[in-house]
Parts: structure tokens; C-alpha cells; sequence
């Protein structure tokens, strides 16, 4: 029997395949503090990192044959210090796709219809100053051009999405876009010709602040960005400054650069719907994210390589 950390009260069900194992899990909706790991993570078999997982911990993991990441993005995890361990970090990229690209398309359609900005002004203005035709227009999605930077698996699944909207999809990725649901371009197209821009690369030192000023000011007068990757994507100075000149039109966003710190000037722009990094969460993606999690651990005890390793190992 080994002994596997859970960092985060994520729904334990999912781990059933486990069965058998003794699993150190914190409360539902709590995480065990930095404090805790460091004294938990020396006499586990395997960590499935929910969140910040930093070197000084996995350096005391002297049992640790595996760190399972609780889903696609892995930049909390330091990976190279579990790789100067010797240990393997996987990630779980097919788990996530659908109802992260579908958070894309629900942002996409609450910014440009205008429905978070609506939805707050019935609940605290009156009615008969809202309705009426004419009033409070939005625009539509059919078609306007999508740019989506990072054409993996989920910016692939929204451009399928998109499409079934009405729009014309350009996209742009380091491995190359995928021809069969969207137009190949380069990221310098995509700021000049898409209406919206939808972000789905990882965080990398390349990445970080991707859109800063001078991206954000060579996009076309009222651009539309949605944000589903990671927060740091976009210097979020340089985005509010933006917001509030009118130069980009809105903006929704799921993931933010201080998490779980979002500055009130960006929650007070009515034409910025904000979600709190919901992307995976619904009750199937979580259980499907844990039994993915489950077989990689079974994997590591057993001899046998897990999927999709990250650090190389």
C-alpha cells in the first residue's frame, strides 16, 4: 500500500481507482498549506499537485515516484527540480479540452452580447430603463474573425466551436496550427485582423506578458479578448488601460496573473465578465481529471511509464 498526497480537497470520488492506497486529502474546498506538504510530502509515494508544488518541497519527497499535475497547464509545478530528483510530472491535457474551449465560447458570447454587463444592471437598476428594443445592442459572432493564440488541443476544440457560429478562425502556435479548423497565421496577423482574440497558450518565459502594450495597441479599435489559459498571458496594467480607453471593447477572463487577487479597477469595467479560473470545473471534468491522475500514479507504482510526461524524464 502506498501513501498518495492530494494537495487540494478536489472531489475525492474520482480517485477510486486507488482504492487500496492510503490517500492524505485535505477538507473539500481546502489545501494543505506549504507548511503541511513539507511535512506530509517526505513519507508519500505520489503528489497529485493541485496548485503551487516549488522545489523546496519536492526536494523532501525522498519516497516521491511520481507528481500526477491535477490538469494541462503545469507552470505551478517546479519541474525542474523534480527532474534533477529524478522524479516524473505528467500532466492530464485530454481531460480538460472540452469544457475549457466551452468557457472560451461562454465568454465569447457574455462580452460581445453584452450579457455579464446586463445581467448586473437588471439586478440593480430599473427595468423599464433597460428594456426596449435598440437599447444595449451587442454584436454577433457570425461573421467575425477569432484569433486563437495557441492552437493545442483546447484552441483547436474552440476554433471547432467557433466555427459552428459563423466565424473565421485564425490561429497561431509554435507547433503550427491545425489547417483543418482554422487559418494558419502568424501571431502578427492574428493582432491585426481578428475582431476576437481567444488565448490558449501555456506560461512560459516566452509567453509571459505576451500582451502587453505594444500588442494590445497594434489590435484592431474594439477587440474582444478572452482568456482561459494562464493570467501572466496578459499584462493586465496594460489591458485595463486599454479597457478603459475603449480601444479593446471587453474582455472575459477565467484566469488572472494573483489568483486568487483580482484588482477592483478591472471588476468595475462593465464590459469585463470575470469568472474565478472555472474552466474545469464541472462534476464530470473533475472526476474524469482524477481517474486520469489515478492511472498515471497506478502506472509509477507499477513499473510502468505513465502518459504524457513533461520534464523529460
Amino acid at each position: 500500500m502506498a501513501k498518495i498526497l492530494i494537495t487540494h480537497g478536489v472531489p475525492a470520488e474520482g480517485f477510486s481507482l486507488l482504492a487500496g492506497h492510503e490517500l492524505l486529502i485535505p477538507a473539500p474546498l481546502e489545501a494543505y498549506t506549504m507548511e503541511e506538504l513539507s511535512a506530509l510530502i517526505p513519507g508519500v509515494e505520489a503528489v497529485v499537485a493541485g496548485g503551487r508544488l516549488p522545489g523546496e518541497v519536492i526536494r523532501l519527497g525522498g519516497k516521491l515516484r511520481i507528481i500526477a499535475n491535477y490538469g494541462a497547464g503545469y507552470d505551478g509545478v517546479d519541474v525542474r527540480a523534480a527532474a534533477a530528483c529524478g522524479i516524473p510530472v505528467t500532466n492530464i491535457p485530454d481531460t480538460v479540452t472540452a469544457d475549457t474551449a466551452e468557457l472560451a465560447m461562454t465568454l465569447m458570447l457574455a462580452v460581445s452580447r453584452r450579457a455579464g454587463e446586463m445581467n448586473l444592471r437588471l439586478r440593480s437598476e430599473p427595468s423599464d430603463t433597460l428594456f426596449g428594443m435598440g437599447r444595449h445592442m451587442g454584436a454577433s459572432l457570425r461573421g467575425r474573425t477569432l484569433g486563437i493564440i495557441g492552437c493545442g488541443r483546447i484552441g483547436r476544440r474552440t476554433a471547432e466551436l467557433a466555427r459552428v457560429f459563423g466565424m473565421r478562425v485564425l490561429g497561431c502556435s509554435r507547433s503550427g496550427a491545425d489547417a483543418s479548423v482554422c487559418e494558419p497565421v502568424d501571431f502578427d496577423t492574428i493582432l491585426r485582423e481578428a475582431d476576437v482574440i481567444s488565448l490558449h497558450c501555456p506560461l512560459t518565459e516566452e509567453t509571459r506578458g505576451l500582451i502587453g502594450r505594444v500588442a494590445l495597441a497594434a489590435m484592431k479599435p474594439g477587440v474582444l479578448i478572452i482568456n482561459t489559459a494562464r493570467g501572466a498571458v496578459i499584462d493586465h496594467d496594460a489591458l485595463m488601460e486599454a479597457l478603459e480607453s475603449g480601444h479593446v471593447g471587453g474582455a472575459g477572463l477565467d484566469v488572472f496573473p494573483e489568483e486568487p487577487q483580482i484588482p477592483q479597477r478591472l471588476l468595475e469595467l462593465p464590459h469585463v465578465v470575470c469568472t474565478p479560473h472555472i474552466g474545469t470545473n464541472t462534476r464530470q471534468t473533475r472526476f474524469e481529471m482524477a481517474q486520469a491522475c489515478s492511472r498515471q500514479i497506478l502506472d509509477a507504482l507499477t513499473g510502468r511509464r505513465p502518459e504524457n510526461i513533461v520534464n523529460g524524464l
